[in-house]
């Protein structure tokens, strides 16, 4: 994975966009999408700490 790139960043855009301007299925789809990018994030951190 790039360093320059970021899962949280991209996580969070998720969201918005999900919040925003998306219902039903498409919601529910970026939403999922959000929470994966998240994990992502999360065992990026876990290996940067080990």
């Amino acid at each position: 994975m790039c360093p320059k790139y970021d899962p949280q960043h991209e996580a969070e855009a998720a969201m918005k966009r999900a919040a925003a301007s998306a219902d039903g299925a498409d919601r529910q789809r970026l939403i999922q999408l959000a929470l994966a990018w998240h994990q992502l994030a999360r065992d990026r951190r876990d290996e940067q700490t080990d």
